[in-house]
């Protein structure tokens, strides 16, 4: 009895698991059979929505890369800007002026020319030093010397009075730039016939014609260039800067002076200056004195009027503000 009531029991619970299970299988191929119908109803609609988040997705990914590399090419593109950027004195703000250090961190940053002040020795060294008025260089080095009545030997002991930096010569930052940076040798001493077969003397001596130009506020060191260029049996060519201050008179430039430039302080440039020195094939490079606020809105009447050379003591923001001003120009 007992065992029949349990083979009952049994078979119940397995036609109850197997009806279960029926069910089950027949609900979830309902379902399934009714997802297909579905896709075979609408399968272009889902492959569209595919293709068109693919396309979203790779659209995207142009951007973004477009993005980055016009970064990139703004930066590349415009490496040899139109504005050469010009370290006065060197990088003067960072180290002391005209110094080799300063002259080297110029080259370190990149910078496409440095100017440098020159002087001659007692016994015919050419140092770079800005010096007073005379040559007096008591506000640059810690002694109160005449650059001109002293000789290397004397120099090369004294220090400047920050940094504690030695007076360098020509010839020693000559070696150290070669094929580096460009160089604005502006020749401070007057002595012109006693100076500047000193100057080309060096400039053969290490092949440097093609990486220096010579400036100066005394325009007869421009006779001597002129001579040299017509009479040098190499063919190589110097040019010369015209340095004007404060109170030059804009009508009185040389305009007309093809490979040369008009080195002119910075408040005396304006677009037409631009225009005459461009149309007779020459350069105008603008200089700050020191301690002047290179202003993003000084620089861009700079550049708007056409300058060729950015002659300025803070070469690092220059450098940004010309990216910046180049980045959608096409030069």
């Amino acid at each position: 009895m007992n065992k029949s009531l349990h083979l009952i029991k049994t078979k119940k619970i397995k036609s109850i698991i197997k009806l279960k299970r029926t069910k089950f299988i027949r609900k979830f191929n309902n379902q399934f059979k009714r997802k297909k119908r579905q896709n075979q109803k609408f399968p272009i609609k889902q492959k569209n929505k595919i293709k068109y988040l693919l396309l979203f997705i790779f659209l995207v990914i142009i951007y973004l890369s477009n993005k980055f590399m016009l970064k990139r090419r703004a930066f590349d593109e415009y490496k040899p800007h139109k504005v050469f950027i010009e370290a006065h004195r060197g990088v003067n703000r960072k180290l002391f002026q005209n110094t080799k250090e300063s002259i080297l961190l110029a080259v370190k940053y990149g910078l496409d020319s440095f100017e440098t002040d020159c002087w001659l020795s007692k016994d015919n060294v050419l140092v770079l030093v800005h010096a007073g008025y005379r040559g007096n260089i008591a506000g640059f080095y810690n002694a109160n010397y005449n650059v001109m009545s002293r000789t290397w030997d004397e120099l090369s002991k004294i220090r400047t009075k920050i940094g504690n930096n030695s007076m360098p010569r020509l010839d020693e930052i000559m070696k150290l730039t070669k094929n580096k940076i460009f160089m604005n040798l502006e020749i401070k001493d007057w002595r012109v016939d006693l100076v500047f077969p000193k100057v080309i003397e060096l400039i053969e001596k290490y092949d440097y014609y093609d990486q220096i130009a010579i400036s100066s506020f005394n325009h007869q060191y421009y006779q001597k260039i002129a001579a040299f260029n017509q009479n040098n049996a190499l063919g190589k060519k110097l040019s010369f800067g015209f340095v004007y201050g404060a109170g030059s008179n804009p009508k009185n430039y040389p305009y007309n002076l093809e490979n040369n430039s008009l080195n002119l302080l910075w408040k005396k440039i304006n677009k037409n200056v631009c225009i005459k020195a461009h149309a007779h094939g020459m350069a105008v490079n603008a200089w700050f004195y020191m301690g002047v606020d290179e202003t993003d809105k000084i620089l861009k009447h700079l550049f708007d009027s056409g300058i060729d050379i950015l002659c300025t003591n803070d070469p690092l923001r220059a450098k940004k503000f010309r990216y910046n001003y180049y980045k959608h120009r096409k030069i």
